[in-house]
């Protein structure tokens, strides 16, 4: 596994050594292998589909003295700040931008040169392999319809005077 972080001007690229192959200084163990002084980003969980939520957690900061922007690609999804050493914030993955590996980082705002970054990977949307329910409801029930009377028309009946009764 490597991390590579960019700290001012210094680039420390880490790296463990896992498994059984050759190592410079036998008896070295891969935790020897970090630099625990250094700040180190965790991108929870480390790749997802966009709209995924997303944890930025960073140890071992340098005081920032201020804010810190929290950065996805080229775009600013907010600002935390660190408590001691610490930093942590809730995201979630942007839906505009490119798939494949996003930079994701910490940028100190009072200090723009103190940065703190891990990689991300963007998958692409794919159809959730879980069954949609769907819900039908049935129609609302009709409502009463109106029935008009028929208007009363005024009739005027004529009668012959010989039909009349006396």
């Amino acid at each position: 596994m490597t991390t590579t972080i960019l700290l001012g001007s210094v680039v420390l690229l880490l790296a463990v050594h896992t498994g059984g192959g050759a190592s410079s200084e036998p008896g070295r163990d891969a935790a020897r292998m970090l630099d625990p002084a250094g700040p180190v980003l965790t991108l929870t969980p480390p790749r997802g589909q966009p709209g995924d939520r997303i944890r930025y957690y960073a140890t071992n900061l340098s005081t920032c003295g201020g804010p810190w922007a929290v950065e996805f690609g080229d775009r600013v999804l907010g600002e935390t700040r660190q408590v001691g050493s610490v930093a942590d914030f809730r995201a979630a993955v942007p839906n505009r931008g490119s798939r494949g590996f996003q930079v994701a980082g910490l940028r100190c705002l009072p200090i723009p040169s103190m940065v703190v970054q891990t990689a991300f990977e963007v998958l692409p949307v794919t159809p959730s392999s879980e069954p949609t329910i769907t819900w039908t409801l049935p129609p609302p029930p009709e409502l009463p319809t109106r029935t008009t009377r028929p208007t009363p028309t005024p009739t005027t009946t004529l009668t012959d005077p010989d039909d009349a009764e006396p």
